[in-house]
């Protein structure tokens, strides 16, 4: 239980229990439970479409479902993106790390932020009878590709980063995969496995290319792939349903 609070008060807005520290190990040993966290985003959501679905049209309602998540969340993956893509974009001058109270972005981190956004508002929109599954698994996917991202990652600026990619092993991913393969075959079958292994992919090549064009792979980085992932997962429940 201590570890489920750790990672629910760690991903989204809720600041409660107020005692649990998020410490290094704590965030370790939390990983595991982070599709737990993305669960119950996701039913947050099923229940707000469902609640007001008869009420609001589909263009609205999509409006409503990503602001509904975007609160739950404080938004700090978002940022996590578009200072990812700032870095990203920073081609040929050094990427200097912010301070903790530098919290503004520039064009190109900001135009990322609102493309996902976009992406993730018109696939909500024109989804058919898939909606349900991917407003439940999407943010499930998402979380698990944080996991995906940590395990094995090398953080560069330890001061910075070192609480949030150390400390995870190879029995937390394992965990945190078969929770979230146990959420996703019931719901979602064949089609929630096929999108489950697009996320996957797409999370390790991520990993690869930061490394590669970062050296290391710091928290702002695990949010623009939890993001990304999220949209990706939208889109294919969208594309292949």
């Amino acid at each position: 239980m201590r570890s489920f609070l750790t990672a629910l008060k760690f991903l989204t807005a809720i600041p409660w229990p107020k005692q649990i520290p998020t410490t290094p190990e704590e965030i370790g040993r939390s990983t595991p439970f982070f599709p737990v966290v993305g669960l119950c985003l996701g039913l947050i959501l099923v229940l707000l479409d469902w609640l007001l679905e008869p009420y609001l049209a589909s263009e609205i309602l999509s409006v409503v479902l990503v602001t509904a998540l975007i609160l739950m969340t404080r938004a700090i993956h978002l940022h996590g993106l578009g200072e990812t893509f700032e870095q990203l974009g920073a081609k040929g001058r050094e990427v200097i790390p912010k301070t903790m109270g530098d919290n503004h972005l520039e064009i190109f981190g900001l135009l990322a932020v609102l493309v996902v956004i976009a992406f993730k508002f018109r696939t909500i929109e024109v989804i058919g009878e898939m909606r349900s599954q991917g407003l439940l698994l999407a943010p499930v996917l998402a979380r698990w590709a944080m996991v995906v991202l940590a395990y094995g990652s090398e953080s560069l600026h330890e001061a910075m980063d070192r609480t949030k990619v150390e400390h995870v092993r190879g029995w937390h991913l394992l965990v945190a995969t078969v929770l979230t393969l146990g959420l996703v075959v019931p719901f979602a079958g064949r089609l929630g496995l096929w999108i489950a292994l697009w996320v996957s992919l797409f999370t390790l090549l991520s990993r690869k290319y930061l490394h590669h064009r970062l050296g290391s792979v710091t928290w702002d980085n695990f949010g623009a792939v939890g993001e990304t992932s999220e949209a990706l997962a939208l889109v294919l429940f969208a594309s292949l349903e």
